[in-house]
């Protein structure tokens, strides 16, 4: 006899109660603010603009290799998975059973043996009638969407590191550059004095302070030499690419990142609104509140129904169809305070998430306007620096039109070179942190 399964599933049409929306509070805004509107454009790829096609590949690199991108990627996709877990307890519960025997069953049968196949289907459903369901779905949707904030927090970590680690790398090279110069001068002035010394010309501490300034500008290039090691492997690591492969790119020296934040900063509202940490923090407190509306649901009975349809076919008898409906009320009655526990957990969890939540607002923008000043501060040293650096270079010329002239003799020009070479360095850290003080106010305001 042929053995078949048909389902005719019976379910109630009944809608749930749903969940009451969670307003998120109102951040705390400050009294006063650097600019009263929005600027006209906000460029939201400000690394683009001054950096060189060097920074710009290791930038994309780091993007698509990074192990803590990819780190971070994989918790979203788990946190997505999570919701999609939960979030399918809204749905009616269906499966499928079946089973096929042969043997002695006993004296039911006759001590025959016998064939016997039955196949089952079974439908549930939980009405979720107090939201206690819909409330966790609720809060793992939250924690799905922190862990998306919480990807692009990485992102911009990563990117700001990169382009922090660059411009040290570049800074440090030029320095080193100009360093090799005021070395190669120090160690002649060095000698020349020497000579002068051994000759009775100038006193012997003369010399002694001429050749320590050559062995500083030889310790000094030493730490720099190890100092552009040292950038090189930590760009290895951000973008996890090999050490070598970078070499070819980073060796040579090159200039410094020109990054320069020409618009105004942006209003609170718009930080607040940009920032992923801010983002993270009211996702965080939307599954702290969803958490603690499905804690409260546990005080009241949950109701679900379900439906059964089956066949049984023997090799001794008709086929058999059996079905029944079901309705099932749970009430938990006496708990010992297990219930009001996990609801008292639940809400300070969620006071913990608010004050997280408004925390993490006043930093937000604390760390904006300090950063903001930072830039301003930065922007003025350099241009304190392109002076020095003028009025160096005029010197400098000075001095050499005055040595070829023989007025003065070689290790003053040497000295004045040396004074240029300290001027353009001061510069070149001037402009180095200048574009690592835009980056970070960009970071800041969540760009």
């Amino acid at each position: 006899m042929r053995n078949y399964l048909m389902l005719v599933p019976v379910l109630g049409l009944l809608s749930a109660c749903s969940t009451p929306t969670a307003h998120l509070p109102s951040a705390p805004l400050p009294a006063t603010w650097p600019v009263t509107q929005a600027p006209a454009y906000v460029n939201k790829v400000w690394w683009t603009q001054g950096s060189d096609e060097v920074l710009l590949n290791l930038l994309a690199t780091a993007d698509q290799q990074s192990h803590d991108i990819r780190m971070a990627t994989a918790r979203l996709q788990e946190a997505r998975a999570a919701h999609t877990t939960v979030r399918s307890l809204l749905f009616p519960d269906i499966a499928a059973a079946g089973v096929v025997q042969r043997g002695d069953v006993g004296l039911t049968y006759g001590n025959r043996t016998i064939n016997i196949a039955q196949g089952e289907l079974n439908a549930s459903y939980d009405l979720d009638l107090f939201g206690g369901l819909k409330a966790r779905s609720k809060a793992a949707k939250a924690g799905a969407a922190s862990a998306e904030a919480s990807l692009e927090d990485f992102k911009g970590a990563v990117r700001l590191e990169v382009i922090a680690t660059y411009i040290g790398l570049r800074q440090c090279q030029q320095n080193l550059a100009s360093l090799q110069v005021t070395a190669t001068s120090a160690h002649e002035i060095s000698a020349s004095l020497r000579d002068q010394w051994q000759k009775g010309l100038i006193t012997e501490g003369s010399w002694h302070t001429a050749d320590s300034e050559a062995r500083a500008a030889d310790t000094g290039i030493s730490r720099l030499t190890d100092a552009c090691e040292q950038y090189i492997n930590v760009l290895s690591v951000l973008t996890g690419d090999d050490e070598m492969a970078l070499r070819a790119s980073l060796s040579s020296v090159g200039k410094v990142p020109a990054l320069r934040h020409a618009e105004a900063v942006n209003t609170p509202l718009a930080i607040l609104r940009d920032r992923p940490d801010m983002r993270m923090a009211e996702s965080n407190l939307t599954a702290a509140r969803a958490s603690t509306r499905s804690a409260q649901a546990a005080l009241f009975p949950n109701l679900s129904i379900g439906a059964f349809f089956g066949s049984q076919d023997t090799s001794v008898g008709p086929s058999v169809d059996v079905w029944n409906t079901a309705a099932t009320v749970y009430w938990p009655l006496l708990n010992f305070g297990r219930i009001k526990g996990q609801i008292n957990a639940a809400s300070a969890r969620e006071v913990q998430a608010y004050e997280g939540y408004r925390l993490t607002a006043i930093a937000s923008l604390a760390d904006v306007r300090t950063k903001w000043v930072a830039t301003e501060q930065a922007e003025h040293r350099v241009t304190l620096a392109s002076a020095d650096l003028e009025a160096a270079a005029h010197r400098h010329d000075e001095a050499d039109r005055q040595y070829r002239a023989g007025l003065i003799p070689r290790t003053a020009w040497q000295a004045s070179a040396i004074q240029l070479e300290s001027a353009r360095r001061a510069l070149i850290d001037a402009e180095a942190d200048r574009s690592m003080k835009a980056a970070a106010l960009y970071r800041a305001q969540g760009l």
